[in-house]
C-alpha cells in the first residue's frame, strides 16, 4: 500500500512542506528534466522547486522518446541548459533573450551525463555555468564534486542572476526540507550531519 501524498509539494502527507511553499512569479520558463531514479527519492529538489516557482515544470525520462513531449513544448524559443560544459557561459554575467528558458538536469552527475549522452539534441543546446556559485548547502545528501548544488540551489542562483529573482522562497522551502530529512533520522545518523 503506496503512501498519502500531498498534490501540492509530491511529498508523504507526514512531511509535507507546503507551510514552507511561497508560490514565486518568475520571468524564465523553467524545464527540469528528472532521471526516472529521483521520482521517489525522499531528499530530491526538483518536485520543490517546481512547487515554489510558477513557470516550472519538470518532466520525467532518460531517453530521447522520453522527453518528445518536451521537445515539442520548447518549440523555436531560445533554450539553454544549465551545466557545466567547457564552450558554457556564466549566468554571472550572460544577457539572454527576452524570450529565452532555462533547462537543467536532475540526478547525480553519472546519471545527468548519460542523459545528455542519450539526448544529443539537449548536448547541442547552448550551455550557461556558474562562475561564482555560492557554496552548496544540501549536507543530508553526499555530494562527490566540492561546486555540487542541489537542483533547488542551481535553479535560485541561476534566477537570481539571470532575472534577479529574490532566491528567498526557494531557500525558505529546501531549509524546510533539509529540517524534515534530519528530524526523520534515528539520532546516530542524524549527528554525522549536524553542523555548527
Amino acid at each position: 500500500m503506496s503512501r498519502a501524498t500531498c498534490p501540492r509539494c509530491q511529498r508523504p502527507q507526514r512531511t509535507c512542506l507546503c507551510h514552507a511553499i511561497k508560490a514565486t512569479d518568475h520571468r524564465l520558463p523553467v524545464h527540469i528534466l528528472m532521471h526516472p531514479s529521483e521520482l521517489k527519492c525522499a531528499k530530491g529538489t526538483a518536485g520543490l522547486t517546481a512547487a515554489v516557482l510558477n513557470h516550472c515544470q519538470l518532466w520525467c525520462g532518460e531517453s530521447e522518446a522520453d522527453f518528445a513531449p518536451l521537445r515539442a513544448a520548447l518549440g523555436q524559443r531560445p533554450s539553454f541548459l544549465l551545466y557545466p560544459a567547457e564552450d558554457a557561459q556564466p549566468v554571472e554575467s550572460v544577457s539572454l533573450p527576452a524570450d529565452a528558458q532555462l533547462l537543467l538536469i536532475d540526478g547525480t552527475w553519472r546519471k545527468t551525463h548519460k542523459m545528455l549522452q542519450l539526448n544529443p539534441w539537449l548536448a547541442a543546446l547552448p550551455t550557461l555555468t556558474f562562475r561564482d556559485a555560492p557554496s552548496g548547502d544540501y549536507r543530508i545528501r553526499k555530494a562527490h564534486r566540492a561546486d555540487s548544488l542541489s537542483t533547488l540551489e542551481a535553479t535560485a542562483y541561476a534566477l537570481q542572476c539571470l532575472e534577479g529573482l529574490d532566491p528567498a522562497p526557494l531557500l525558505t522551502a529546501f531549509d524546510a526540507l533539509k529540517q524534515s530529512q534530519l528530524a526523520h533520522m534515528p539520532e546516530s545518523v542524524r549527528q554525522r550531519y549536524q553542523r555548527d
